[in-house]
């Protein structure tokens, strides 16, 4: 926890703290994502956080969740947060389904829904990136409070982690144009894990790329670029490079 930035840790504390307040079946929190990973930067990640509880939430506890969500997110950073419950962890199932979720994603379908029906939403979802966030926090997630998530953690196998992030590269070949500095940097984080298991952050992809040592010239070029993207400088991606990028991934992947 000592690796926490001090304003991330207040964010965390404060959001805790006002969670506690309507929902004392918190059992278990912890951090995953780039906050876990030491690759946080203040200006595109989120503070990924993974809640369970000791009870399924009600209505009641479903509502001020949202309501809580939604003052506390971009406040000031994107809040990404999944709720299961023990049950859920012990039963395991890929996909999983959850308690809640909130990310800025869902912020308009809460804002812009009847209070009786937002709380709705999410009835019988099951979410495959919840396999991806657990294997995070075993591997590389920090507890800020409970046992070790392994300990609860029953029938869930690494191919559900490979299925997880394998579904999110598919995601990432098709949208390379909407976000390619995400994508590219996903998609080489992807290979890594596919190549050599390896769990990479965002911040850690250019290292390992130039470690590799095989990746064509060009390749490395624009992950170089994403790179310095998600580290604040001003960049932009041509459809030639997004294209060199897409057929370069897409054979990779296709030969693991």
């Amino acid at each position: 926890m000592k690796d926490l930035p001090i304003a991330v840790r207040s964010v965390i504390a404060s959001f805790m703290e006002a969670v506690d307040r309507f929902l004392p079946t918190v059992e278990h929190v912890y951090i995953h994502g780039s906050l876990a990973m030491g690759g946080f930067h203040p200006k595109h990640s989120d503070v990924d956080l993974l809640l369970v509880v000791s009870e399924p939430l009600t209505r009641e506890d479903r509502e001020r969740l949202i309501d809580c969500c939604l003052s506390h997110s971009n406040a000031p950073y994107p809040l990404e947060l999944s709720i299961l419950s023990i049950e859920q962890l012990m039963h395991w199932r890929h996909p999983s389904p959850f308690e809640f979720h909130y990310s800025e994603g869902w912020r308009s379908r809460f804002e812009g829904t009847d209070c009786e029906v937002r709380v709705d939403l999410q009835k019988g979802l099951a979410d495959p990136d919840l396999a991806a966030h657990v294997h995070v926090i075993v591997e590389r997630g920090m507890i800020w409070r409970g046992r070790p998530i392994r300990e609860m953690l029953h029938g869930y196998t690494a191919a559900h982690f490979a299925d997880a992030i394998r579904m999110d590269a598919l995601e990432c070949l098709e949208n390379i144009e909407e976000n390619p500095m995400y994508s590219i940097l996903n998609l080489t984080r992807v290979f890594a894990y596919e190549r050599d298991r390896t769990i990479l952050s965002k911040q850690e992809v250019r290292a390992w790329v130039l470690n590799e040592g095989h990746f064509p010239g060009n390749i490395v070029d624009v992950v170089d670029k994403a790179t310095q993207g998600y580290e604040g400088e001003d960049v932009t991606f041509d459809q030639h490079e997004l294209n060199e990028v897409r057929q370069y991934m897409n054979e990779q992947l296709q030969q693991n």
